[in-house]
């Protein structure tokens, strides 16, 4: 597997690099209060992505994660090193994402990790809360 050469190592999150990326509108943007849980991801010394954590209101060991990727990055199966990472540094037990239907490729690479699509019955009722949109899906994963 690819990632088994890169080294990963996550650091202060950098703006000027998120607003570099191509889709970064498709993650829920950092504020002043949720900063401290975005960083920076870094491949091999170089930046190759960002990564999210927003904690869910009732459990801070629970929440929805976010992972944009460069295009150099992506496929290269990082994103299980990046979520290592991440249950180790905020002590997550639960992880939530939110995912496009046709993003065939982020679907399959989380399930590869462990990630399950919820119940039908499930999204429909995410869906008509205003949760996720008509177009997305919600993926869980007990750690």
């Amino acid at each position: 597997m690819f990632s088994d050469y890169f080294d990963i190592n996550l650091k202060e999150f950098n703006q000027e690099f998120f607003e570099s990326l191509p889709d970064n509108r498709q993650i829920v943007r950092p504020t002043m209060t949720n900063e401290k849980y975005y960083h920076t991801v870094y491949a091999e010394g170089e930046p190759a992505g960002i990564v999210g954590f927003v904690p869910s209101e009732n459990m801070r060991d629970t929440g929805f994660m976010q992972i944009l990727l460069a295009p150099a990055y992506r496929g290269k199966g990082l994103i299980s090193k990046i979520y290592d990472r991440m249950i180790e540094l905020h002590s997550l037990k639960t992880l939530y994402a939110t995912i496009e239907k046709s993003n065939t490729a982020s679907i399959r690479a989380h399930e590869k990790i462990g990630f399950k699509i919820l119940p039908e019955e499930k999204l429909e009722d995410l869906r008509t809360k205003g949760f996720i949109q008509p177009y997305e899906i919600r993926m869980e994963r007990d750690v």
